[in-house]
């Protein structure tokens, strides 16, 4: 059965200009009456149902095309762009979070931007920069390889406003030349500490590593761990056996 060009926007729920447009594109073929009218087939309606729904789902028009003449399929098309969307959601989540935290904090524009260009990086710059702060303070010891992983913070791709607040700030604290070498100090007591033997959970031993804590990282090393929980989702500092 054939359908004029105003009967196949009815039944596709779009305007007789849509349609034009997507025939004009190749997307619709159809056949021209003797009078110059556009007519077409029966399949039309189910072509023009899917172009409109993969074009409200965000998919454009070359992508449309070669599922319709099944250069892709559209199993492969959907797969890509739910990537892509998924993405894209990351992105918004952590954008939010960032005007959350720079409205709340009546930032200035430069504070604004150092935010901005903080959660911008990818977790692989992230990654990066956490490892230079633990490798220039704690060394590259295989000993030291799961203190270092528990030492890790990783914003999550679903970060909120308080995740973001506390990676801006422990960011810029692992970046600090006072608190690195306070760090160092401490893991050079800590090695002194432990070189005797394997670690111990007596009361004196752990005494003497809450005064090394105390003396050499100062305040802003629990400050460091209470901003790793943060970032990371996990009990805070105080309720951590350890």
């Amino acid at each position: 059965m054939d359908h004029s060009i105003g009967e196949l926007a009815r039944l596709g729920g779009v305007t007789v200009k849509t349609v034009r447009y997507y025939s004009d594109h190749g997307l619709l073929p159809s056949r021209r009456t003797a009078a110059g009218h556009r007519r077409y087939d029966a399949d039309a309606v189910a072509r023009l149902e899917l172009i409109r729904t993969l074009r409200s789902l965000g998919i454009d028009l070359p992508t449309v095309r070669a599922v319709l003449e099944r250069e892709r399929t559209l199993a492969d098309v959907l797969t890509a762009h739910a990537e892509a969307v998924a993405l894209q959601i990351r992105t918004l989540r952590l954008q939010h979070a960032v005007l959350s935290v720079a409205a709340y904090r009546h930032s200035t524009p430069e504070e604004l931007d150092l935010m901005h260009e903080l959660t911008a990086q990818s977790e692989r710059e992230r990654r990066t920069l956490i490892a230079d702060f633990l490798t220039s303070t704690l060394g590259d010891d295989p000993a030291f390889a799961a203190i270092r992983q528990n030492l890790t913070p990783v914003l999550p791709d679903d970060a909120d406003a308080r995740q973001v607040e506390a990676w801006l700030e422990l960011a810029a604290l692992v970046q600090d030349d006072d608190f690195r070498a306070a760090v160092r100090r401490m893991a050079v007591g800590y090695r002194a500490l432990v070189a005797d033997g394997p670690l111990r959970h007596d009361p004196e031993f752990r005494g003497r590593l809450i005064e090394l804590r105390r003396t050499e990282a100062g305040p802003r090393w629990p400050r460091y761990l209470e901003l790793l929980a943060v970032v990371n989702g996990w009990a805070a500092p105080s309720r951590i056996a350890g």
